[in-house]
């Protein structure tokens, strides 16, 4: 076998590999728009560049048939892909997003890691679907010394802000009255350049005959806070609209 047959074997068997783990990271673990909201580019590269790039990349180097010593060569190849898919693997599930929650005026992805589920109230919040993310509204205390005190836990006591305080965690639907209070109307909205222009322009072609009354939340993002465009009457998420949602 030629040194560039091996690479390309090596290549063809890397690349079923990492396109398994990938459609899992896809379709599963960061559905949708999740991927990008969630900056999970990082460890994406980390697999692609190692498993897809510098493990054939090596073979070729090395490869040469009766080379004494090519075993171990290519078994701590094999080895070095084998740390970057465990180490991209395991970051991509452990940061994957398990919840959208809608907090006071908009929606914020949040993993699992670090929540405490034992302050869960509504048991349904506890399943995630195959695939989807769930959906909660986190309600701020209605009483002004039970918020004051939620407050101060805040600024002085270093706890979590609301979003990611399960104990004030209720279903999505709960909040419907609150969330449509906060959704802007996408038809209505001013883009601040052309490039919003364009975005919108495209939300309302890909999604308004299906979706007449379209609307969208901000949402954090890693870099900036963009939009999720909703239905105003089912509240379902569609997608993301790289808009600034504060203008």
């Amino acid at each position: 076998m030629t040194r560039y047959r091996a690479s390309l074997t090596h290549l063809a068997i890397s690349a079923v590999i990492v396109g398994a783990v990938l459609a899992v990271v896809f379709l599963l673990w960061y559905p949708g728009a999740t991927f990008e909201i969630a900056g999970a580019v990082d460890p994406v590269f980390v697999l692609i560049g190692v498993d897809l790039v510098l493990g054939p990349l090596l073979t070729l180097i090395v490869f040469k048939q009766g080379k004494p010593g090519l075993k171990f060569d290519l078994s701590f190849i094999a080895a070095v892909q084998l740390a970057a898919l465990a180490y991209g693997s395991y970051t991509l599930h452990a940061e994957r997003p398990h919840y959208l929650v809608f907090a006071i005026d908009r929606v914020t992805l949040i993993a699992n890691k670090g929540i405490d589920l034992a302050s869960i109230r509504d048991e349904k919040l506890t399943h995630k679907p195959l695939g989807g993310i769930v959906r909660v509204f986190a309600r701020a205390p209605a009483d002004p010394e039970e918020f004051q005190r939620f407050l101060n836990s805040v600024l002085f006591d270093g706890m979590p802000d609301l979003e990611r305080r399960t104990e004030f965690w209720e279903s999505w639907d709960s909040g419907t009255d609150e969330i449509r209070k906060t959704i802007q109307p996408l038809a209505s909205f001013a883009p601040a350049s052309d490039q919003e222009g364009r975005q919108v322009a495209a939300a309302l072609e890909k999604y308004g005959n299906e979706h007449p009354h379209l609307g969208f939340l901000p949402i954090g993002g890693i870099e900036e806070d963009i939009g999720m465009l909703v239905d105003q009457d089912s509240l379902i998420p569609l997608d993301v609209i790289r808009i600034n949602p504060w203008q």
